[in-house]
């Protein structure tokens, strides 16, 4: 058998290979400051506690700067014991506001892409890119709910019931 590549083997290297300097912390984009929580799971409910979680939005030209000077709009952040990741930043633009999302974790070969959206479901469905999930009620799982003030609550399923929907690469 020939030897294992890195994306064939179980980790957790996350912590050690992939640290990010602002944390959970995303910079470049300005607008109204929002907090994402949420808990990453198995296919039995179970925390994954060494998930990473990225998540992705257009940065704007006119934001304050990351400390390499430049704007990016990427956070990553490791999920913690319990499974849970926390992102602070700006409410994305558009008329159904999302995050492009990846997870990495143990038991993943591959990394997983998915959304999130700050929207009520009706505007979510007009996404063009949401049309082959229009009337799946599987849409639900790209949405974050308002949980207080500025603050939003989104977990991720990685398998089974309830599973967050996921987007080929």
């Amino acid at each position: 058998m020939p030897q294992r590549s890195p994306s064939q083997t179980v980790g957790p290297y996350f912590a050690i290979a992939l640290p990010w300097k602002d944390g959970g912390r995303v910079t470049g984009c300005s607008g109204e400051r929002i907090v994402l929580e949420g808990h990453v799971l198995d296919g039995a409910g179970q925390p994954v506690p060494d998930a990473l979680v990225e998540t992705w939005q257009a940065p704007d030209r006119n934001a304050t700067p990351s400390r390499d000077g430049k704007p990016h709009g990427f956070g990553r952040v490791s999920a913690d014991a319990s499974g849970l990741f926390r992102i602070e930043t700006a409410m994305p633009a558009g008329t159904a506001p999302f995050l492009d999302v990846t997870i990495l974790a143990r038991g993943l070969l591959k990394h997983v892409h998915t959304r999130v959206y700050f929207a009520d479901e009706a505007r979510v469905r007009t996404e063009s890119a949401m049309a082959p999930l229009a009337a799946s009620p599987r849409l639900a799982t790209l949405i974050a709910r308002k949980a207080a003030a500025g603050e939003y609550r989104w977990d991720v399923r990685l398998q089974g019931e309830g599973e967050t929907v996921f987007f080929a690469a």
